[in-house]
């Protein structure tokens, strides 16, 4: 339906262990709260009618409207809530199925890549809440709202761009995807899920090389600046008795790594990973367990193009003023 906003906001992200093992920003559910109000603010004056959301136990997007007074009309997803990031999933593809024009994200990679595994063509506006915030954007919620509700009431004008995934895939059969990096670890067990030791890692793959940015991504950064904002990605193989690069790996971590080799690899590229017992992380997080019953399995990591639809901001803003829609008469 045309004018439809979904608003997927993580009351989880912001929270992790790297509050007390890295130095990282904690983004409370008040902050969150403050952030979605200015975006329904936004919305509500461009003329937004609806806004669909998922439903948390803290109450983000009926605090956001109750304290501002908003009009438009706020509706729950009809959704159960368990409290896993299933959820975000579930709401993105119930959004994708009413025909939203776009999701709002409150959250890091994380919390984008489960959210991109449900929200099909629907494009994104993500909002910087997380820990490690590659994929979405620090932007003022106002402005997130503004471009978000071009996005849903006039489509041709907002600017879209599709952004790359990764596929990891088991003995040929795809098992997950990571909008940012894959990472495998020896570790043997998935425990606190965040990802922060460099001794904890083996390999990384990365979707596509950033100017600069915190995390596994950074490290490519690092080592291959010269192809920083292009659509190609890297693989990394760590290890004793390679040269160091310092990296970022965390909020206020600063390491040396060790690196054995890295090579850049364009779309459709599959990059061979070694076998062994652990785990491998996804954007920044461990979710898959391999056990020794894994060990000679064929682990792979395919860089696609066909991720998510992402809103431009700037762009889209920029565009919805050249198209007249913020003059009147």
């Amino acid at each position: 339906m045309a004018g439809i906003v979904g608003i997927i906001a993580n009351p989880a992200s912001g929270k992790d262990i790297r509050r007390l093992v890295a130095h990282a920003s904690t983004f409370d559910n008040n902050e969150k709260t403050n952030i979605v109000r200015r975006v329904l603010l936004a919305l509500e004056a461009l003329g937004v009618a609806e806004v669909h959301y998922m439903p948390d136990s803290h109450a983000i997007c009926e605090r956001a409207a109750h304290q501002a007074g908003i009009a438009l009309s706020l509706v729950p997803l009809p959704m159960e809530i368990i409290g896993h990031p299933s959820d975000s999933t579930e709401a993105a593809q119930r959004l994708a199925v009413m025909g939203a024009g776009c999701i709002v994200t409150l959250g890091g990679d994380g919390t984008n890549r489960v959210v991109a595994k449900g929200c099909g063509e629907v494009p994104l506006v993500p909002i910087s809440t997380g820990t490690n915030n590659v994929f979405p954007t620090m932007v003022e919620g106002t402005l997130a709202g503004l471009a978000a509700g071009i996005a849903a009431l006039r489509p041709d004008v907002a600017v879209m761009r599709r952004r790359p995934r990764l596929v990891v895939s088991i003995d040929g059969a795809p098992r997950e995807m990571a909008l940012v990096d894959i990472a495998t670890s020896p570790q043997g067990w998935v425990g606190a899920r965040a990802v922060w030791d460099p001794m904890h890692l083996r390999e990384i793959v990365v979707s596509h090389v950033p100017t600069a940015a915190m995390g596994l991504s950074g490290v490519a950064a690092l080592l291959h600046p010269e192809v920083a904002g292009s659509d190609r990605g890297v693989h990394i193989v760590l290890g004793e008795g390679g040269s160091t690069v310092l990296a970022p790996i965390a909020p206020g971590i600063i390491r040396g790594l060790s690196v054995r080799s890295s090579r850049v690899i364009a779309t459709g590229d599959v990059a061979l990973l070694g076998s062994g017992t652990g785990t491998i992380a996804l954007d920044g997080e461990r979710e898959i367990e391999l056990f020794r019953d894994d060990q000679d399995r064929t682990l792979t990591v395919e860089l696609r193009s066909d991720g998510p639809r992402v809103v431009d901001i700037p762009a889209t803003i920029s565009a919805g003023a050249r198209a007249g829609l913020f003059t009147g008469p």
